[in-house]
């Protein structure tokens, strides 16, 4: 992730104090003192640096803690039905830096972690609802947005986190002589009938927030996650019909048998069986094309080529579209360039071949007639290739790029949601609450 970890590195150090850093003898201190020093006064800060990397133009939703924006005129005796994305992120480990600095250093230190996670939630348009410790919840969706980009913003910025904590927090952590933390987050939605958004308390003594199963297991889904890993409720990959790429079922050893732990409810009582599922964040960033990622071919994407796409609005004009960041609506017309970046290495390759391929995943893609993967024959050996949305679901326009001789030496997928809204979520109650 070298192009997240130089924003990353100058989110957190931007938050420590420069007396501080000053008086550091960590490596990691003066190195991020050295970068601070080197970067041009017209740099946007850490935060504006990653919305535009992520494709988000407009103002972040949310720059206040407490009541949900949507929710904030809520009187006393009154309450509103709306949907909600529930993110719940719990720390571990920041409690043994009282062990090597003072009280004063401890505070910035934890700040600054603390500080990070909040931007990074703004990043996708996040709603801090409350700080508890070293945990922070979250809320993900308004009325103005769609259910199915609530649930992307959440996911992305979990995957953010994560990213971070392993490519920058854990670089001051192993410099300080600590073990590293350990973050857990846990992530569930609840439709418009699932969740009831009102005051509790009593007075000048009150809080505006929500009432749903589902924004309680956000809580509960943290705490069954693995250290540095993101659980996930079962509205949250049935709604985007996440491919089981990006998913995987947690597993316990116990008599040394290997076990699956399948369910975050499970209430025979009741008949209330709602599962969980693990999100694959390192996977799932692997799979943007503007982000460096993992690759063994001789050409590696974003550095040497980059696959851009462009979508069609009501107008029909072409507008810039980033992979992974919003859903996109049936019958939506798609434009994909294979982008050659100038590069010694281009030169030497010689890349003169492409092939376009489409990847579909979910259940509408599986029952069509074309199947969930197909050769655009047409666009062969072109550096531009034309699609449509078509069905719910994750999918990929993936670009092979060879050698004259036939020696494949670059590919690269764009990552891409479509949901037209009409999935419906897991009910595990009726509307009035009862079973």
């Amino acid at each position: 992730m070298e192009k997240l970890k130089p924003i990353f590195d100058r989110m957190f150090a931007s938050k420590v104090p420069n007396q501080m850093l000053e008086k550091s003898n960590k490596e990691f201190f003066k190195e991020m003192q050295n970068r601070q020093g080197t970067q041009v006064e017209t740099s946007l800060p850490p935060r504006e640096q990653l919305r535009k990397l992520f494709g988000k133009e407009e103002e972040q939703f949310s720059s206040r803690i407490g009541a949900h924006p949507d929710f904030g005129a809520l009187k006393d005796d009154e309450f509103k039905n709306q949907y909600i994305c529930s993110l719940f992120l719990d720390i571990s480990g920041s409690t043994k830096l009282g062990l090597k600095f003072p009280l004063d250093t401890v505070r910035f230190y934890k700040k600054a972690i603390l500080q990070s996670a909040i931007e990074i939630f703004q990043v996708f348009d996040g709603h801090i609802h409350r700080l508890q410790g070293d945990a922070v919840f979250a809320f993900f969706g308004h009325k103005g947005m769609k259910k199915s980009d609530a649930i992307i913003n959440a996911l992305n910025a979990a995957s953010l986190m994560q990213s971070y904590n392993k490519n920058t927090l854990s670089d001051f952590f192993e410099d300080a002589g600590l073990e590293p933390l350990k973050i857990r987050i846990g992530i569930d939605i609840g439709d418009d009938h699932q969740v009831l958004w009102s005051s509790y308390g009593i007075g000048e003594i009150t809080e505006v927030t929500a009432t749903s199963i589902h924004t309680d297991l956000a809580a509960k889904l943290q705490h069954k996650a693995p250290a540095n890993s993101i659980m996930i409720g079962e509205n949250i990959w049935s709604y985007l019909d996440l491919s089981d790429e990006f998913l995987q079922i947690k597993t316990y050893i116990k008599e040394g048998e290997e076990k699956t732990d399948k369910y975050i409810l499970q209430d025979g009582r009741l008949k209330a069986y709602y599962q969980m599922k693990l999100f694959k964040w390192s996977e799932y960033l692997n799979s943007f094309s503007f982000l460096p990622k993992d690759q063994k071919k001789l050409l590696r994407s974003p550095e040497h080529f980059e696959i851009v796409a462009r979508v069609a609005d009501k107008s029909g004009e072409f507008k810039e579209l980033k992979s992974n960041t919003k859903s996109l609506d049936k019958n939506c017309k798609l434009e994909f360039e294979l982008v050659l970046k100038k590069h010694s290495v281009l030169g030497m390759l010689s890349p003169s071949r492409y092939k376009w391929r489409v990847i579909n995943s979910g259940k509408e893609a599986a029952a069509s007639e074309s199947g969930l993967c197909f050769e655009m024959e047409n666009y062969e050996n072109k550096l531009r290739c034309d699609q449509a949305t078509a069905y719910t679901g994750h999918h990929f326009m993936e670009c092979v790029i060879m050698n004259k001789n036939g020696l494949e030496i670059g590919k690269d997928r764009f990552g891409i949601f479509v949901n037209d809204e009409t999935f419906e979520m897991k009910n595990l109650f009726n509307i009035d609450g009862v079973k």
